[in-house]
């Protein structure tokens, strides 16, 4: 993956992060719509977290309330500074335990009694009112008429403001993260400009100085959320110019199996190779066929078509080494043939 389907990426991103904002913003235009949504389609439809709710990522086992064990407020505070707890996708995470038929103040509602229950004072007043916090910023954020002719930067800027006159302080605690997120991507967008005739190494280095720099005290736990095949992707397109400058077919095995042993271990790297090698000698075999495939065809121009299939079968089992690779072979030929 190169650095120009790096930019497409990120410009897909602000563009459904464009649109899914607006979309937050659009409430139902008459009684009759609203009727027609469930509780739990009204609540996803008026959600306002940018960068989801977290279902299917978030794992409850380190939620802070979780039915065996509440975290302390001062515990519950320090892992939103770290981002060890992303607070918007906790809120949604109790949410979805509500009954579908409920509307989203009853669920509310059944959130701050389900904390008055599970917390002791001065706690329960602490977190409660970061929830209330929170859902009346929910509600102010619905109420807002946002510009609509302002770049994507302008608008979040305004949106982040919007959040500070609503919430103050607590705003950093409740979209901190997601902020630092949305930083890093536009500056990946410069950094990408500017860095393209870095060194790899050195270029390697800085994009990740980077993101330390940009996502600060939530550098470790967003991390540790990262996958690490996307970690590998990213590096290998910041040495994209350097890996296809090398020539040697060897020296660039060695290359990748250096950067794979880092991010995978030696024994799975071990294994991609292999598999290389693998393609590598088939699709030499397949070159090899269609150069002799060419060469017999021209020679054999007086052979009946059942005669010529007969001896082509044959070659291609000849070199790709089975009767299954060369029916596969004729089979994706066939396919490719019919898309053009």
């Amino acid at each position: 993956m190169d650095f120009k389907k790096i930019i497409i990426i990120i410009s897909i991103f602000l563009f459904f992060f464009l649109g899914l904002l607006y979309f937050l913003k659009q409430n139902s235009t008459t009684d009759q719509s609203k009727q027609s949504l469930s509780p739990e389609e009204q609540m996803v439809r008026d959600r306002i977290s940018p960068l989801g709710t977290g279902e299917g990522f978030w794992d409850e086992a380190i939620s802070p309330f979780r039915e065996d064990r509440t975290k302390p407020y001062l515990e519950l505070l320090e892992d939103l500074k770290t981002g060890k707890v992303n607070f918007v996708w906790e809120v949604w995470a109790l949410r979805r335990k509500c009954k579908p038929e409920y509307t989203p103040d009853q669920c509310n509602a059944t959130i701050l009694a389900y904390l008055d229950s599970e917390y002791e004072s001065p706690d329960k007043e602490k977190v409660k009112d970061l929830f209330l916090s929170y859902f009346r910023y929910e509600e102010e954020y619905r109420k807002w008429e946002q510009p609509t002719d302002l770049s994507f930067v302008e608008l979040y800027e305004k949106i982040k403001a919007k959040r500070r006159d609503v919430l103050g302080e607590k705003a950093d605690l409740v979209f901190g993260m997601e902020e630092s997120q949305v930083s890093f991507l536009e500056g990946t967008q410069n950094f990408i400009k500017q860095s393209s005739n870095v060194p790899a190494e050195q270029r390697v280095k800085q994009f990740e100085d980077l993101k330390k720099k940009t996502y600060g005290s939530y550098y470790d736990a967003l991390v540790s959320r990262e996958d690490k095949y996307d970690h590998y992707q990213v590096e290998m397109s910041l040495r994209d110019k350097e890996f296809n400058a090398i020539t040697d077919p060897k020296e660039k095995e060695k290359y990748l199996n250096k950067i794979e042993t880092k991010y995978f271990g030696k024994e799975r790297a071990a294994s991609l190779s292999e598999e290389r090698a693998k393609e590598t000698k088939f699709y030499e075999s397949i070159a090899k066929y269609e150069s002799k495939e060419k060469e017999f065809l021209k020679e054999n121009l007086g052979l009946s078509p059942q005669e010529k299939e007969k001896k082509l079968k044959e070659l291609r089992i000849q070199f790709l080494g089975s009767e299954e690779e060369a029916d596969a072979y004729v089979r994706r030929k066939n396919i490719e043939e019919a898309g053009k």
